[in-house]
């Protein structure tokens, strides 16, 4: 799971014996992060990108609708 500390909080990572960094960092759900989170020190770091990039891709293929009427003139 990767966490990262929550705004204005440090937390350091009981095995590294390193502050978590700011973007996150993969960690061993354990006892020690569940507290973490319980206690909002440090927040679960969700991949965005995924569901940016699918809306982005979406948003470029719709186009209006372009269907010619025989007979009709423009």
């Amino acid at each position: 799971m990767k966490l990262k500390p929550a705004d204005g909080r440090a937390v350091r990572d009981p095995v590294k014996g390193q502050l978590l960094p700011a973007d996150g960092a993969e960690v061993e759900l354990n006892a020690f992060w569940r507290r973490r989170l319980r206690d909002y020190d440090v927040v679960e770091v969700t991949d965005t990108t995924a569901s940016s990039i699918t809306t982005a891709s979406t948003a470029s293929t719709a186009t209006a609708d372009t269907t010619t009427i025989p007979g009709a003139t423009s």
